[in-house]
C-alpha cells in the first residue's frame, strides 16, 4: 500500500513533470513554481521519469499524453504498479472525450486540457488541480499520521505479529495474543517458550536460540498452544532476524491453522475410502502426469478394460497415449496441449472431454471411450496431475450403428417399395383398362408378368425383414444339397443356364437361410449376367482350397469393379431395367447372421465371383 509521500510541513509541493516538448515544459514548470510555488522538475520521457520516481519521492506526477514511444495512459498504468496512491495529473495538448475516458478508467487523478493559446489560464486551473489532489491523498505531504496507519494496519492484521528479544516477547498484537491464550499484561516481558504447549517449549527455545538466524531468512515451524477458553489450536509460525538500534530482533508472524489441519488429518483418514470407492467405479479412472501424460494410478475397471495390472504399470510405466489408437493419437494430444494452455492462459472450463478409440493391452479390438479431463492443482495453482474418467462407448456406439444401418434398410425398403411396386402396379392397371377397351386378352400377359414381379418384391422384402429379427435354426446342411433345391426354384424348361457342382462340405448353418441364399445368387446371375440370349451360361459352384469357405462364379459379364463396395447395399442393382436391387443384400445379411464373411471378385471367365469364408483368422469348423 502507498502511503503518501514524506516531507517537512513547509515544504512546497514536488511535481515531477513530464513532457517530450522542451517548450511547453518550460512554459508549464514556470507557471507551476511561479503560481503555485512547486518544487517542479521536469523530465522529456516516462521512462525517465519512472527511474527519477525508484529513487526520488515526489508529491504529484503530471504528465503529457502523447509521446512517441508510448502514451500518457499506459505511462500511468505503470506509475500504478509501484505507487498506487500517488497523485496522477493529464496535463495534454492532445486531449479528447475518448483520451478523459481511457484516463478515467485508468486511474488518473485528474484530467486537465492545456490550451496552447491560453497557457497562463491552463497553468493556473493545473495549479489548483495539483493542490486539490495532493490535499486529498491518503495522508499529508508531512507525513503526519505515518505512525499510525502502521499501528492500525499491525493492531488490525488478521495474522498475529511478535517481536522476540533474547527469547522474551517485548511486543504482540491483538490476534497473537489471542492466539496464545493470554492478555498483554501476562505475555509482554515473558519466555516466548512459557506460553506454548508444554510438549513444544523446547521446540521454541531451539528457533530462537542464537545461531539460528545467521544463515536464513527466515524459520518457519508448528506450535500447538491453548486460547483463553481452553480450546487448543495449532499455529504455523515463521520468525525473521533483523536489527534494531543495533539489538537482535525477531519479528514473527503466526497463524492459525488448526482447521487445516484437522482437514488434512481427515483427508488422509478418508483416503484409503476414497480409493476404495474409486476402485469400485464402473468407469475406468486414471491419474496422469501433467507433461508426458504418464499413468501413475488407475482403478480396478481400468486394470479389467486395458488388461495390465496396476503393479506392471508401476514397473514399466506407460504413457496415456500409447493406449489411444493410433489413427486418434495426434488428435488427441492436440486437444490435451490445448487443455493445458488454456488452463495456463487462465481461460481454461472446468472439464475437458475427449472421445476417442483405444486398444486394450495385447488385444486386437478396438474400443470407444469418452475421456473427461480435470487438471488438479497444489497450493500455488501449479498443475500437479490430470485426473481422468474413461466411459467404454463401444457398446453404445455398436447400438448406434445397427440403428442407422436399420434406418437404412428401412429406408431403401421405402424407397424400392415405392418405386419397384408402384411401376408394376401402373403398367398391370393400364394394361387391365386396354384389355376392356379392346378385347385383346394378350394384355393380360402383361397384367400376369406385373403380378409377378410385384410378388417378387414382396417376398424380397419379407424375406429380408424377417431374417433381420428371426432366430437361427443350426444344424448340419450339406451346401451341394441347399444349392441343388435352389436351382430347381430358379430355372425353367427355356433358361440356357447351366448349373455345375462341385465337392462340397457339410456345414452347421440354417437350412432355409441357405436355400435363399443360393436362390438369390442364382437369380442375380441368370437376370444379371446373361447378355446374349443364345448363349449358355454356366454358373459353378465349389470349395475353397483348404475348405475355409466355397464359392458361387459364373461366366457371365461380370460386376464393375467400381460397384464392387456398394454392389451389397439395399436397392444397388448392375442393370437399369427396374431391378429392385434386393437380392444382394439379402445375400450378406444372410452370410453375417451366420457370422460369415462374403467378398466380390472375378472369375477366370471374367464373370462375378463370390466367396463365402467361414473363418477369416483359421480353419473353418466344417464336417464332410
Amino acid at each position: 500500500m502507498d502511503f503518501g509521500n514524506v516531507s517537512s510541513a513547509d515544504a512546497p509541493i514536488r511535481v515531477l513533470l513530464v513532457d517530450d516538448e522542451r517548450a511547453f515544459a518550460a512554459t508549464t514548470a514556470e507557471g507551476l513554481r511561479t503560481h503555485g510555488e512547486m518544487d517542479v522538475v521536469s523530465v522529456c520521457s516516462p521512462s525517465a521519469a519512472l527511474d527519477r520516481l525508484s529513487t526520488s519521492s515526489v508529491d504529484c506526477v503530471v504528465s503529457e499524453y502523447a509521446f512517441d514511444e508510448t502514451t500518457g495512459i499506459d505511462f500511468l498504468r505503470t506509475v500504478r504498479e509501484s505507487h498506487p496512491a500517488l497523485p496522477f495529473i493529464l496535463f495534454t495538448r492532445h486531449g479528447s472525450e475518448t483520451v478523459a475516458s481511457d484516463a478515467i478508467s485508468a486511474g488518473v487523478t485528474d484530467y486537465v486540457k492545456n490550451g496552447q493559446n491560453e497557457s497562463n489560464e491552463s497553468v493556473a486551473a493545473l495549479v489548483d488541480r495539483i493542490e486539490a489532489a495532493v490535499a486529498a491523498s491518503p495522508l499529508p505531504a508531512d507525513g503526519t499520521g505515518l505512525r499510525q496507519w502502521y499501528e492500525a494496519i499491525v493492531e488490525q492484521s488478521p495474522v498475529g505479529l511478535y517481536l522476540v528479544h533474547d527469547g522474551f516477547l517485548v511486543y504482540a498484537n491483538d490476534y497473537f495474543l489471542t492466539l496464545l491464550g493470554c492478555g498483554a499484561s501476562d505475555a509482554i516481558g515473558q519466555p516466548l517458550a512459557d506460553l506454548v504447549a508444554e510438549s513444544d517449549r523446547q521446540l521454541v527455545e531451539d528457533r530462537l536460540g542464537p545461531g539460528t538466524y545467521d544463515s536464513l531468512d527466515s524459520v518457519t515451524y508448528t506450535i500447538d498452544a491453548e486460547t483463553k477458553d481452553g480450546r487448543p489450536i495449532s499455529m504455523e509460525t515463521t520468525g525473521r532476524h533483523v536489527s534494531l538500534g543495533g539489538d537482535d530482533i525477531v519479528v514473527g508472524a503466526a497463524t492459525d491453522i488448526t482447521a487445516r489441519l484437522a482437514s488434512e488429518r481427515e483427508i488422509r483418514r478418508s483416503e484409503p475410502i476414497t480409493r476404495q470407492i474409486i476402485s469400485s467405479l464402473p468407469d475406468m479412472v486414471f491419474l496422469s502426469e501433467p507433461d508426458a501424460f504418464d499413468i501413475v494410478y488407475i482403478n480396478d475397471t481400468f486394470e479389467q478394460v486395458w488388461g495390465r495390472s496396476q503393479k506392471t504399470l508401476y514397473e514399466d510405466p506407460m504413457s496415456f497415449l500409447d493406449l489411444v489408437h493410433v489413427d486418434d493419437r495426434d488428435r488427441l494430444e492436440r486437444g490435451i496441449r490445448a487443455l493445458f494452455a488454456d488452463i495456463e492462459a487462465g481461460t481454461a472450463d472446468d472439464r475437458y472431454e475427449f472421445e476417442f478409440r483405444f486398444v486394450p493391452e495385447a488385444s486386437e479390438t478396438v474400443r470407444w471411450a469418452a475421456a473427461r479431463a480435470v487438471p488438479l492443482f497444489d497450493e500455488d495453482g501449479s498443475i500437479t496431475n490430470v485426473l481422468g474418467v474413461m466411459t467404454d462407448l463401444t457398446e453404445r456406439i455398436r447400438r448406434e450403428q445397427e440403428l442407422a444401418k436399420q434406418n437404412d434398410r428401412l429406408e431403401a425398403f421405402a424407397r424400392v417399395l415405392s418405386h419397384d411396386i408402384r411401376g408394376p402396379l401402373a403398367v398391370a392397371q393400364g394394361r387391365l383398362d386396354l384389355a376392356r377397351e379392346t378385347g385383346d386378352q394378350s394384355h393380360l400377359d402383361h397384367v400376369e408378368r406385373a403380378h409377378s414381379r410385384i410378388t417378387e418384391v414382396v417376398e424380397d422384402v419379407l424375406s429380408m425383414a424377417c431374417d433381420e429379427r428371426a432366430a437361427m435354426d443350426l444344424s448340419e446342411v450339406a451346401l451341394a444339397d441347399s444349392a441343388a433345391a435352389a436351382w430347381e426354384m430358379c430355372v425353367s424348361d427355356t433358361d440356357t443356364v447351366r448349373l455345375e457342382l462341385d465337392e462340397l462340405p457339410v456345414v452347421e448353418a440354417d437350412k432355409s437361410r441357405m436355400k435363399r441364399f443360393f436362390e438369390n445368387l442364382f437369380r442375380n446371375a441368370i437376370q444379371h449376367a446373361t447378355t446374349d440370349d443364345d448363349a449358355e451360361l454356366v454358373i459353378r459352384v465349389g470349395t475353397l482350397p483348404s475348405r475355409r469357405g466355397f464359392f458361387v462364379e459364373d461366366d457371365g459379364r461380370g460386376i464393375p469393379r467400381s460397384m464392387r463396395d456398394t454392389i451389397f447395399e439395399t436397392g444397388v442393382s448392375t442393370k437399369e431395367d427396374g431391378a429392385h436391387g434386393f437380392g444382394l443384400g439379402i445375400v450378406r445379411q444372410i452370410v453375417h447372421t451366420h457370422g460369415w464373411l462374403v467378398r466380390i471378385g472375378e472369375s477366370d471367365a471374367g464373370g462375378a465371383r463370390f466367396e463365402v469364408l467361414f473363418d477369416t483368422v483359421g480353419d473353418a469348423n466344417t464336417t464332410s
